[in-house]
């Protein structure tokens, strides 16, 4: 989710985009809305896609959830053939 500075940013070209279209351009009231609207989605969308590393991200949501993430922190990482087909993990030692 973007942050409270992205958010206000977006509004703020939106409310400018829509002001300038209704005053200056004479367009009507809810077109000039409408496209300041759109604006700013755009503007949001483009700060989401350039946030934060997602590979980093990831790290640090498995470093921090390692249960949910699907393995034990004092297992390997590489799992065995029973993980992979879905069920209780095999126990290979003999």
């Amino acid at each position: 989710m973007p942050g409270a500075r992205t958010i206000l940013a977006a509004l703020a070209l939106g409310i400018v985009v829509g002001v300038y279209l209704q005053r200056w351009v004479g367009w009507p009231t809810f077109l000039a809305v409408a496209v300041g609207a759109v604006m700013g989605v755009l503007i949001l969308v483009v700060a989401a896609s350039l946030g934060d590393d997602d590979a980093a991200a990831d790290a640090a949501w498995r470093a921090a959830a390692p249960d949910i993430a699907g393995r034990d922190p004092g297992r390997s990482s590489a799992g065995t053939a029973g993980d992979a087909a879905g069920g209780e993990p095999r126990d290979d030692r003999s």
